[in-house]
């Protein structure tokens, strides 16, 4: 687990994401990202062969509130938040939306698309972002043996399965104050990683969204919260969170 440490705050800049909803004309800018940016994302720690590769993938640009994947659509290819946030939902047989994630910077999406050639869940902008695609020609192409970037795919998409494993154990905490306190210590380490502060952040998903997640009632959400506040670990000011101590939230237990 990343330790985190909260006298490093003032050392880190506060990220601060876009809510825009201007017009959607953006998603077909011309934009490119090559594979040694690829691998920086992804935080890829392993040994490529060919850095020097040539390959350029296209940058996708979307505004807050506009679908990245659709539950169904035709998969083709996966993609790389380059910035920004999102929410990963499925929709069951009553119509109800369950959150399953929330990518951010370095994330893969739509590796539930391989296996039917459809993708599985709706993927939709929580703020303004940038996704890399990674075309599935690129990745499936017939008489290909394994290259650089089919390795570097398999070891995100792994990332991505241990990282949903850990989320699954923490929707199964007995008290929803501790599954609440475990998450907003994975989003101080995801901050982290990228660069930002771990203890002082805005979140970019609301309460509903978080309970839905953490499969909680957006009123018992908001109890953690001030239970949370309660104990001195941290501030809140609607969606923005100033964590006190993080070691207290990290060992919290009710």
């Amino acid at each position: 687990m990343m330790n985190v440490q909260v006298e490093s705050s003032s050392m880190h800049a506060r990220w601060q994401p876009s809510f825009s909803q201007g017009a959607l004309k953006l998603e077909r800018d011309e934009r490119w990202t090559d594979f040694s940016e690829l691998l920086s994302l992804l935080r890829f720690d392993g040994p490529v062969r060919h850095l020097e590769d040539a390959s350029m993938f296209r940058r996708r640009r979307l505004k807050a509130g506009q679908s990245a994947l659709g539950m169904g659509r035709p998969f083709d290819g996966l993609y790389v938040v380059r910035l920004g946030a999102l929410k990963t939902s499925m929709t069951d047989v009553d119509g109800g939306e369950h959150v399953i994630a929330f990518p951010m910077k370095g994330d893969l999406l739509g590796s539930d698309g391989i296996w039917h050639g459809k993708y599985m869940s709706e993927v939709v902008a929580l703020t303004d972002c940038d996704l890399v695609r990674i075309p599935d020609e690129a990745l499936f192409a017939q008489q290909r043996s394994c290259n650089d970037l089919e390795r570097v795919a398999y070891w995100a998409i792994s990332r991505e399965m241990v990282q949903e494993q850990s989320a699954y154990a923490m929707t199964n905490l007995p008290k929803t104050e501790v599954r609440v306190a475990h998450f907003l210590c994975i989003q101080a380490q995801r901050f982290a990683a990228m660069g930002y502060s771990p203890n002082q952040f805005i979140l970019p998903m609301t309460r509903r969204d978080i309970g839905s997640y953490l499969n909680v009632t957006l009123e018992s959400v908001s109890r953690a919260f001030s239970a949370l506040r309660r104990e001195g670990i941290i501030e809140v000011e609607r969606r923005e969170i100033r964590i006190l101590s993080y070691e207290a939230l990290r060992n919290f237990r009710l």
